[in-house]
């Protein structure tokens, strides 16, 4: 009885040991690093949105600039000029600057291809008044399909294979769908049709027609 009571003891002794050892390595760094940084709902860039006076978005489908005129309004340039839609640039500038990174993971550059980042699907750059650039790279989705692999202000683009590891940001799943738009998207809706730059020419009027505005003349009274 004895000798199973100091049996109990000696491994109670061993755990506490234990487990001294175990949080001595992990305030002392010996701990292997972790992989996932949680910035949950946070902005991709710190710069302000009033600062953006050219966003050039290029995708394996269309390429397409914009630039802010002297009024502060937004300008298609390319591939034509056309008023761009304010609501779909202010979209894409607030995800940027609000909520649009998900979290940031570490990874081998030499899985790019697995991450969409070797060839990405597109490719957005921001100029700011003072001449400066930001560059934001999109990947493929994550296994979740909810967020997307990015390289934000990456050195280089593509990510070279080998970079060794690097740091990739998970951007929400509306920074994609704010980048990603059919062009008829990004035009703002004007008036009326144009072609060539020129207002289309009023319908001619019709005889007859209500709409030219003339009144029809009151019928004759048979007793008359």
């Amino acid at each position: 009885m004895g000798l199973q009571r100091k049996t109990w003891i000696l491994v109670a002794i061993a755990a506490v040991f234990g487990g001294v050892v175990l949080i001595q390595q992990l305030r002392s760094g010996d701990a292997p690093p972790a992989s996932v940084a949680e910035q949950a709902g946070g902005p991709l860039y710190t710069f302000e949105e009033e600062a953006v006076t050219t966003i050039q978005i290029e995708t394996q489908g269309q390429a397409v600039t914009f630039e802010r005129d002297e009024s502060g309004f937004w300008q298609m340039v390319e591939p034509e000029n056309h008023p761009a839609e304010e609501a779909a640039i202010a979209f894409l500038l607030s995800r940027l600057t609000a909520d649009g990174l998900a979290r940031v993971v570490t990874v081998n550059a030499s899985d790019r291809e697995a991450l969409g980042l070797d060839v990405p699907f597109a490719t957005a750059i921001f100029t700011l008044v003072d001449g400066t650039e930001h560059t934001l790279v999109l990947g493929g989705p994550d296994f979740s399909g909810t967020a997307y692999y990015a390289l934000v202000d990456p050195d280089r683009v593509p990510l070279p294979a080998d970079a060794g590891r690097v740091e990739v940001s998970l951007v929400a799943m509306d920074v994609v769908n704010a980048v990603d738009r059919p062009l008829e998207e990004w035009k703002a809706i004007t008036d009326a049709p144009t072609t060539d730059g020129l207002p289309l020419p009023e319908p001619p009027a019709v005889e007859g027609n209500p709409d030219n505005h003339e009144e029809n003349p009151a019928p004759s009274d048979p007793a008359e």
